[in-house]
């Protein structure tokens, strides 16, 4: 929870997102694991998300605003899908999710701005 309050306290920076923002961020961040996991829960009958992961992600969308934290999951969902697919396919063994959304939140903060611009100028123009 840490890294929560510093990101909320890192938006009254010039140059990043505003408290508002980045109070949406975590919000969205948090709220889109918290529902992953219910409804994982409910169909798998046992649990599917780590409240670590969902805290990673509140602080990850008050750092990157709630497009970064969308953004995050999705790229972390990619990369461990990616990397994850194989094995899965030969075992039955579970992999923690908050490694792969590092992995997305690193690359959203470095390339966030660049993918969004390319992703919506695809159903722009």
């Amino acid at each position: 929870l840490g890294g929560l309050a510093a990101g909320l306290a890192y938006s009254i920076l010039p140059g990043h997102p505003t408290p508002l923002v980045s109070l949406l961020g975590a919000a969205a961040g948090f709220g889109v694991l918290f529902g992953v996991g219910v409804l994982g829960e409910w169909v798998f009958k046992k649990p599917a998300m780590g409240g670590g992961d969902m805290k990673m992600m509140a602080m990850v969308g008050a750092f990157l605003g709630p497009a970064g934290a969308m953004l995050t999951i999705f790229l972390g969902a990619l990369v461990g899908t990616i990397v994850f697919a194989p094995v899965s396919l030969r075992t039955d063994r579970e992999v923690p999710f908050g490694v792969f959304l590092a992995v997305g939140a690193a690359m959203t903060y470095l390339l966030g701005d660049t993918l969004m611009t390319w992703y919506t100028g695809m159903f722009m123009s």
